[in-house]
């Protein structure tokens, strides 16, 4: 009777066991599947379009780059040094006996590179590595598809695509916007006021109780709306920033202009 009972015991020990080494791999299997859903996921759809969180890589490697294009070179050096960093350019927005202006590519950043260089001695007189907000075909293309390839000739219409050229109009209606947006409000009252305003809302990045991030498109001008709310969900902070990681929708709305 005791060995039954023994054997009884173990026997429900072992189902026991059994049991939670299942259900423990049921579990592990759906946490697995989940985790491996978002690392399969296709390039591009996984992607951190806040510049918020992004903006401390892509400054970091501004200012690598930066140091390494000084003035007094020429232009000739000034792509090699591009090359040798492991930039492409992917779109020639100008050359002129005076002025170069390059896209460049590496990974996920994107930055625009000027150069004014002196005509008697064809050497840069000052080199700025800016932020590239509009973008060339080939520019978008390198980004999404993490394929870079080498621009050869000017583009036609480069102009179009020149931060320099862009940048007044583009900062004149950052900060018409900036005061359009006062403090105090619920999001409502931002989205209906964006909308007042002439502005497009192509994509929400992030919305938590405390925080709302959103792109507006308005013409060809892109900005990221980020509105810090409190308790009561009011906004106590609202930043108008350049949009440099654009998602699908902003991209689509901006080549419809």
């Amino acid at each position: 009777m005791k060995s039954h009972k023994k054997l009884s015991t173990l026997a429900t020990i072992l189902a026991a066991g059994l049991a939670l080494n299942v259900a423990h791999a049921q579990t592990s299997d759906t946490h697995k599947s989940a985790g491996s859903d978002k690392v399969m996921a296709p390039a591009g759809k996984t992607i951190d379009y806040s510049d918020r969180s992004r903006l401390k890589s892509w400054s970091g490697e501004k200012e690598q780059l930066e140091q390494k294009l000084k003035t007094g070179a020429a232009k000739a050096d000034y792509m090699k040094i591009l090359a040798d960093s492991g930039y492409t350019v992917t779109a020639i927005n100008k050359d002129t006996a005076d002025y170069v202006e390059y896209e460049v590519v590496k990974g996920d950043h994107s930055y625009e590179v000027q150069i004014d260089l002196d005509k008697k001695t064809h050497m840069a007189s000052k080199v700025d590595v800016d932020r590239n907000l509009w973008r060339a075909d080939a520019t978008k293309n390198a980004l999404r598809s993490g394929k870079a390839v080498k621009a050869t000739k000017p583009l036609v219409n480069g102009d179009m695509y020149s931060d320099r050229v862009n940048r007044q109009g583009w900062t004149d209606q950052k900060e018409q916007l900036e005061k359009s947006l006062m403090l105090g409000k619920d999001v409502g009252f931002y989205a209906a006021e964006l909308k007042k305003l002439g502005y497009q809302i192509t994509s929400t990045n992030d919305r938590e109780k405390d925080y709302v991030e959103m792109e507006v498109v308005k013409g060809r001008d892109s900005y990221e709306v980020q509105i810090d709310l409190d308790d009561a969900g009011k906004a106590k902070k609202v930043d108008v920033t350049a949009n440099m990681w654009q998602s699908d929708a902003t991209e689509k709305a901006l080549g419809k202009k």
